[in-house]
């Protein structure tokens, strides 16, 4: 049974969520932009991991069934997006938890943290885009639509579907339709004021948080990743990262979780045995 509910957040916007599972022991999913919480379904529905966690997955600020901004310059920067995370996280009953975070939704965790009132156990990053002094933001990231999809409003269908093609391995019709659907459900104010963001490179160092906190890491890629480069963090030595390695999954792209479920959730039940044990 799926349970629905909306959290006010002070200074800034209601954010929708949606949990399964009966646990006091949360695992929170954290989506990217222009995305929403549906991109969770196949972790939100495994039954091994609804019975032993909480399975929390919530549409940011600006997105799907969350409330828009009227100080979007405010609300819709990377530092008012995470302030707003960090607030929806502090209203949850839950301080047992761990995080996970996609695309660029791993950013919002990483600027995040710091406000957090209970900090998390552990940290999840799939198709992670941290960003620093040694690798900024925008170069990361491949060649793409992805900026034209954010700052054009609307941008083209066949701009559109070409973005929506490069999140997965083999995307299907229903998958293509359904992302569309997520771009059109976010505020455009979102979009221009995120994109503003992203061409600039990003101003915090997220990658040096990461490497200096004590908080356990998993980080997961697909093989077959095309929206940031998939060897960029191999260099770059993590404090606690889980078993030493990160995680490529083979016939996987950006949205791993999507493509391999089977296997994105067993590591993330791995995962979460150990660090909400």
């Amino acid at each position: 049974m799926e349970n629905i509910a909306t959290i006010p957040v002070k200074n800034g916007v209601p954010i929708f969520t949606r949990s399964t599972g009966q646990s006091g022991k949360a695992i929170i999913f954290i989506h990217g932009g222009l995305q929403q919480s549906a991109i969770w379904d196949q972790q939100l529905k495994d039954e091994l991991l609804q019975e032993q966690f909480r399975l929390v997955a919530l549409d940011l600020p600006g997105h799907g069934r969350s409330g828009r901004s009227a100080q979007p310059e405010q609300d819709y920067s990377m530092e008012g997006m995470a302030r707003q995370l960090a607030d929806c996280i502090n209203a949850m009953p839950w301080k047992e938890y761990m995080l996970v975070g996609i695309s660029s939704g791993t950013s919002l965790i990483t600027e995040a943290l710091p406000h957090l009132t209970v900090a998390p156990k552990g940290l999840l990053f799939a198709g992670a885009s941290i960003a620093g002094r040694q690798v900024p933001l925008n170069s990361l990231l491949m060649s793409s639509p992805f900026d034209q999809v954010l700052t054009a409003t609307p941008p083209s269908d066949a701009v559109l579907t070409t973005y929506t093609k490069r999140l997965v391995y083999k995307p299907t019709d229903k998958f293509i339709a359904g992302v569309k659907q997520y771009y059109y459900d976010t505020d455009p104010v979102f979009r221009t004021t995120f994109g503003e963001y992203i061409r600039a490179g990003g101003s915090t160092d997220h990658i040096d948080g990461i490497q200096h906190s004590e908080l356990p890491l998993c980080l997961v890629m697909g093989q077959q990743e095309t929206v940031v480069k998939v060897n960029y963090l191999d260099g770059i030595s993590f404090k606690h990262k889980w078993k030493d390695t990160i995680f490529k999954v083979p016939a996987a792209g950006h949205l791993v979780n999507y493509d391999q479920p089977q296997v994105f959730n067993h590591l993330l039940w791995q995962f979460a045995e150990e660090v909400l044990k």
